[in-house]
């Protein structure tokens, strides 16, 4: 009966993860990883492994429905991939050779800039449709080059999916439509999540029984979130997005000074 409640848990867990991933555009580790460390009582290495492979599947669900909705972008898609895919080896790779904690107190002071400055968007004009011509939107490569190795990098050094980076990169240094912004950003999440689950999966850091069991929450979730956020008003979507990147800021600040204490 325990075990039965425990597995209910984390389907539950992986729900609100689906949810904020469908509903933001982001990867939803923000609230797996936590939850699988301090929760179930896993360690760090599970619980930074075991977040990764049910990314995947959460990120096709709401992906797959801002494709129906039309707000897919398959050039952003490849070329930030295929950066990001780099930014990620690159970040990686030097978490063996600087400490985090600092890095992690700085990208908490940039996701509270990022926060406010989605805040104040939220007081102009928001369209609900993107209204620029097709010449406007042929981003330049160096563009989306630099936008998929940031996101990249930061997905690969402190283990995020990247859509926290990525969905104000696109709103604010490429001016989609914000619920492009959100589609585009769980496309992306998707493939960059596939080589850190290969090489999770190979060094034992994934509890496959936690990953499935999240996996049954996070696929409805994810659906639940993306058609809500697809059903409303941009400035509304805005106004949440800003407080969710608050809420992140706050958990990364918080967590990294008092480990330095």
């Amino acid at each position: 009966m325990i075990e039965v409640a425990r597995y209910l848990f984390i389907i539950l867990v992986g729900f609100a993860s689906g949810f904020a991933s469908g509903a933001f555009g982001v990867g939803g580790s923000v609230i797996t990883t936590p939850a699988i460390r301090m929760l179930l009582s896993q360690s760090s290495d599970i619980a930074l492994g075991t977040p990764l492979p049910i990314i995947i599947p959460s990120a096709l669900v709401g992906g797959f429905n801002y494709w129906r909705a039309g707000k897919i972008l398959p050039r952003i898609v490849i070329y930030i991939s295929l950066f990001g895919l780099a930014g990620t080896a690159v970040g990686s790779y030097l978490t063996a050779l600087i400490d985090t904690r600092y890095i992690m107190i700085v990208t908490a002071i940039i996701i509270f800039y990022l926060a406010w400055r989605t805040a104040r968007t939220t007081f102009s004009d928001v369209p609900d449709a993107c209204s620029e011509d097709e010449a406007e939107r042929n981003w330049p490569v160096w563009k989306l080059a630099c936008i998929g190795l940031v996101a990249g990098f930061f997905s690969g050094f402190l283990g995020m999916g990247g859509g926290v980076i990525l969905v104000p990169a696109l709103f604010f240094a490429l001016h989609l439509e914000l619920k492009e912004c959100l589609g585009n950003s769980l496309v992306i999440i998707a493939i960059l999540a596939v080589p850190g689950s290969i090489i999770h999966t190979q060094l034992g850091h994934i509890d496959w029984s936690i990953a499935l069991a999240m996996i049954l929450g996070v696929m409805p979730g994810s659906y639940l979130g993306s058609f809500f956020t697809l059903r409303a008003r941009n400035r509304r979507v805005l106004l949440l997005f800003s407080c969710f990147l608050f809420a992140i800021g706050i958990i990364f600040l918080f967590r990294e000074i008092r480990g330095l204490v």
